[in-house]
């Protein structure tokens, strides 16, 4: 059983949720005002998914995670409630499931 991240850790993680959410919504702006940034770096599309539904569901994850924070539930599996490793939130901070977990969901 994983241990959930330390007061500390879920402080820099949380850092680094805003700034990832500050990031999106930067690109959310200048695709709404037309002005198309770079989609290189944004998460992998579903299927017909256009740039601006891409970055709006990539924003609710980055947000419910801090949500999460401020409920004192992140850093955990949102399935098992085991923690999730340190090093694979500052990876990917807006994970909530474990690997475990994850391998056991049906694949969209």
């Amino acid at each position: 059983m994983q241990p959930p991240p330390t007061a500390e850790q879920i402080a820099h993680l949380r850092r680094l949720l805003l700034k990832k959410g500050s990031e999106i919504n930067d690109k959310l702006v200048a695709i709404l005002n037309k002005k198309n940034p770079s989609m290189m770096d944004i998460i992998a599309a579903k299927p017909g998914e256009t740039p601006e539904e891409r970055l709006r569901r990539f924003l609710k994850l980055v947000d419910g995670q801090i949500q999460r924070v401020r409920a004192g539930t992140y850093g955990t599996c949102a399935t098992c409630g085991d923690g999730l490793p340190y090093a694979h939130l500052e990876q990917v901070p807006w994970i909530d499931t474990c690997q475990a977990c994850a391998a056991k969901e049906p694949q969209a």
